[in-house]
């Protein structure tokens, strides 16, 4: 049988499942978070665009 377009994608999508995040965007934010320093020293954040939740996941670990 052939691959479904589900099957086709990228390794970030498959390493997100994988690592119990919501979407691959998550990534892109620990990413920033390394490089920036975006976290030190945060206690609270507003996710004003909370869907699908990813990010709203790495800020709950983050500052949580």
């Amino acid at each position: 049988m052939g691959r479904t377009s589900k099957d086709k994608r990228d390794v970030y999508y498959r390493l997100a499942k994988e690592n119990g995040w919501r979407a691959r965007s998550a990534f892109k934010l620990l990413q920033l978070d390394e490089e920036f320093q975006l976290f030190q020293g945060v206690t609270r954040a507003v996710d004003l665009c909370a869907a699908p939740g990813s990010w709203s996941q790495v800020l709950s670990q983050k500052i949580g």
